[in-house]
Parts: C-alpha cells; sequence; structure tokens
C-alpha cells in the first residue's frame, strides 16, 4: 500500500502531508506531530513510512516526529544514514535515536557536531541540544567552541550555554554576561582567548579544556 492507495483519508492525514510539505510557515522546522499520533491503522503506517523517507533528504523534521511516535522501525534507517547526514540532521537523529533507547546517549554525536565547526545551520542546533546535557565531553566540546568554532554567534552562544550550565544563569538565552559573550565573537583569537580565560574563572573550568 502507499499513500494513494488509502481511500477517503481523514482530514488529520492530509493536514499530517501537508506538514511534511511544508505547506505554511508553521511547518518550516517541525511536522504537525500532534496530528501524527491522532492517526491509527493504515494512515499512521503510511505517515511513518512517508517520515522514515525523508531521512534520505535530510529532513531534519522527520526524526523527532519518528521519536514521538516510538517508531522502531525507524531505527536502522536512521543508523545506517548517520554518517552521511549534514551536522543538523545528525543532531536530530542522534537525539531521536537516544529517546527510542537506540544508542545509550546523543552526547558523543552532539560533540562531534560542534568540533566539526560547519556553518550556523549546524552549530546552532548542537548547541539547543547541548543545553540539555552535562557529560564532559559535552563541555569540553563547547570550550572548544569559544575559541575555535568559525561561526561567530556559535562561539557566543557556546559560551552562553557554559554559564547556563554552571547554574550562573537561568536561561541560555537570558544574556546575563553579555558582554563576555560577545568577546567570543571577536575575529581575533587572542581577544576570544582572553575571554574564554575570563568564563573559565567565573565557572570554575581550566582553559586547556578548550584545546
Amino acid at each position: 500500500m502507499s499513500i494513494e492507495d488509502i481511500q477517503n483519508p481523514s482530514q488529520d492525514f492530509l493536514r499530517f502531508l501537508e506538514s511534511v510539505a511544508g505547506i505554511g510557515r508553521e511547518w518550516q522546522e517541525a511536522v504537525d506531530i500532534e496530528t501524527l499520533l491522532r492517526l491509527e491503522k493504515e494512515e499512521r503506517r503510511e505517515a511513518e513510512k512517508l517520515l522514515i523517507e525523508r531521512l534520505q533528504k535530510d529532513d531534519f523534521r522527520a526524526p523527532p516526529a519518528l521519536a514521538a511516535a516510538e517508531t522502531r522501525g525507524a531505527v536502522m534507517p536512521m543508523k545506517r544514514r548517520l554518517p552521511e547526514a549534514s551536522g543538523r540532521m545528525k543532531v536530530a537523529m542522534a537525539v531521536a535515536l537516544a529517546k527510542l533507547e537506540a544508542i545509550p546517549k546523543a552526547d558523543p554525536i552532539v560533540a562531534s557536531v560542534l568540533r566539526e565547526g560547519g556553518d550556523i545551520d549546524s552549530g546552532l542546533p548542537a548547541l539547543v541540544a547541548a543545553e540539555h546535557m552535562r557529560s564532559p565531553e559535552i563541555r569540553d566540546a563547547l570550550a572548544w567552541s569559544c575559541v575555535h568554532h568559525p561561526v561567530s554567534e556559535v562561539r557566543c552562544n557556546a559560551g552562553a550555554t557554559l554559564i547556563y550550565m554552571a547554574g550562573l544563569s537561568t536561561n541560555p538565552l537570558s544574556w546575563d554576561y553579555r558582554p563576555l559573550y560577545l568577546q567570543l565573537g571577536a575575529d581575533d583569537e587572542a581577544d576570544r582567548r582572553r575571554a574564554f580565560e575570563e568564563l573559565c574563572a567565573i565557572v570554575g573550568m581550566s582553559p586547556e579544556v578548550a584545546d
């Protein structure tokens, strides 16, 4: 059976298909997971099949939906796709695989995406995922990013995340230490290192973890 074979599709099914197609600005960053979870029988199976197919297109919206639907059949397709995926897609799949208990944790993959450098579309999603992690490998990857990541916005936000993880701000976006974060965005590495050393003194961390 395929999507075209479904007779008299429900409004929920049609709405879900529209979200996958990205029809409407609200579906640019996610598919309609709430509607997906209401689908039953053939419609649910075809919806999950469509999401699995989207993995090959690096649709970063698919892994969170597959995890929410507890689609065990998506585990192996995600694992196979992981080595070739873009940074943002790697983060999405790692988090989904961890939620499906198919890998112990997403931290190593998220840390590797940060250390790869890459562009802002990879760096910022990795930072968002890192906010909920407390492992040494994530801490070290954030420290590396503060000094070495090629994107200034990622460097600044990596510093903000370290402050947040240390319990010194209530939100990684609160910018309580904004003047310090901004210095991490400097073009000159020496300026960034001085700012990072100041940050390390605040959070109680050795500056050597950045190297």
